[in-house]
């Protein structure tokens, strides 16, 4: 392995350390992301820590970032350790390859927590007039990626505020006619 290797191995491993601290501790402090490592490392997190809900504003789910072993454990825990947890997501562009995937092989075994919707609209769901992709959870965890391709993103563990403002829209897009649900 090469230098440069090592120092990126080094610099993950510091910045997951990071988060799983700064969600355990449940701190009001702005984090940002910008690759597909840090937001794997990042909606674990949010699994992890989660007591009552998550919801997810997002493409597909298939990718690498739903699909590893560790979030597809932390999700189950989450599910399986209070039959009240709940599980929303709310897809932007439905890939039929979705329901073959690890995550959701599991969530269709919970089928009374998880509620998985399309949006039917060429409309972009957007967050202060930009297209975004999002996990909310508990009214105070959050991740919001603004730039969606390069998994540019930011978050916090503890801002109520926005929080709430990001599950407000994930409801009115969630609830609206141009959601249908997905048979699992």
């Amino acid at each position: 392995m090469n230098t440069n290797d090592e120092k990126s191995m080094d610099i993950d491993l510091i910045y997951k350390e990071k988060i799983e601290r700064l969600a355990k501790d449940r701190t009001d402090e702005v984090f940002y992301n910008s690759s597909e490592n840090h937001a794997r490392v990042v909606v674990n997190a949010i699994a992890k820590n989660s007591e009552q809900y998550i919801k997810i504003l997002c493409c597909s789910m298939c990718s690498d970032v739903s699909n590893n072993d560790e979030y597809v454990k932390s999700v189950k825990n989450f599910l399986s350790e209070d039959k009240d947890r709940k599980i929303k997501i709310l897809f932007t562009k439905y890939d039929g390859n979705f329901p073959e995937k690890p995550i959701a092989q599991l969530l269709k075994q919970y089928t009374k927590q998880v509620e998985i919707k399309k949006w039917d609209a060429d409309e972009e769901i957007k967050f202060k007039d930009k297209p975004v992709n999002f996990t909310v959870a508990d009214d105070r965890a959050y991740r919001m990626e603004t730039d969606i391709e390069g998994k540019l993103a930011f978050g916090n563990f503890n801002n109520p505020e926005g929080a709430k403002n990001l599950s407000s829209v994930f409801d009115e897009a969630f609830n609206s006619t141009l959601a249908s649900p997905i048979a699992m």
